[in-house]
């Protein structure tokens, strides 16, 4: 059975969650307790959760409501069995439902990009890997005004709730840079701009609605 989890499936979602990606009980309840306009997706065989797909309602620039399609995960005792496909059509299906004009994902892998590929997203974003120097710390709010003076092509907008989340999961300061601005802790650069801008492959996208012309798009801060 494919649909849309409701608060009841927590504890599974939870369990699955940390099976994929190990991370704790605590970080994936803060996740949804940063974020509680998620959708989340499951499958269910013989009363148990068995796959999952998560969609972060976000706004792609400019003004095209986009999801931010995130810790996908099948059981391993589930995999190779078309899954994982199945859930993400349903998913897809329902989300162009509610207005949504397209997804948007990270791949966690390289590899994955082809496997996202054969499910009819391509790749629309691309960044550098910029190394953090030095800057003058600056409040969230102000970063975050900053960085939409920065980004003058199409890019996935942050609100605080997004720059929050990433704060908090990977202890980011805000700073102000001598030609722009960077959200960087002790061991994690999250983005440097504007050197960050252009370079390698990054993000894939799929058009849920009529495709729209997208050139050097830059999505930023994708909860890696």
């Amino acid at each position: 059975m494919l649909r849309t989890a409701v608060k009841t499936d927590l504890p599974e979602i939870v369990s699955l969650w940390q099976e994929a990606f190990g991370d704790s009980p605590e970080a994936v309840s803060f996740f949804f307790q940063s974020f509680p306009d998620c959708i989340s997706y499951v499958a269910e065989e013989a009363g148990a959760l068995v796959s999952m797909v998560h969609a972060l309602p976000q706004l792609l620039s400019p003004q095209i409501p986009a999801a931010y399609v995130y810790a996908v995960a099948t059981r391993k005792t589930h995999r190779g069995r078309g899954l994982c496909r199945a859930l993400m059509d349903f998913a897809e299906a329902d989300l162009k439902g509610r207005g949504f004009a397209c997804c948007v994902l990270t791949p966690g892998a390289s590899s994955l990009f082809d496997y996202y590929a054969r499910l009819g997203y391509h790749t629309a974003f691309t960044r550098q890997r910029t190394d953090f120097e030095q800057g003058r710390p600056i409040p969230l709010k102000e970063y975050l005004t900053r960085r939409e003076r920065l980004l003058t092509g199409p890019h996935m907008v942050c609100d605080e709730a997004l720059l929050s989340y990433a704060a908090r999961v990977y202890d980011l300061t805000f700073f102000e840079t001598a030609d722009g601005i960077a959200a960087a802790g002790p061991a994690y650069t999250a983005e440097v701009l504007p050197q960050d801008l252009g370079g390698s492959p990054f993000a894939m996208l799929k058009w849920l609605t009529e495709a729209q012309p997208l050139q050097d798009a830059y999505l930023g801060f994708a909860l890696e």
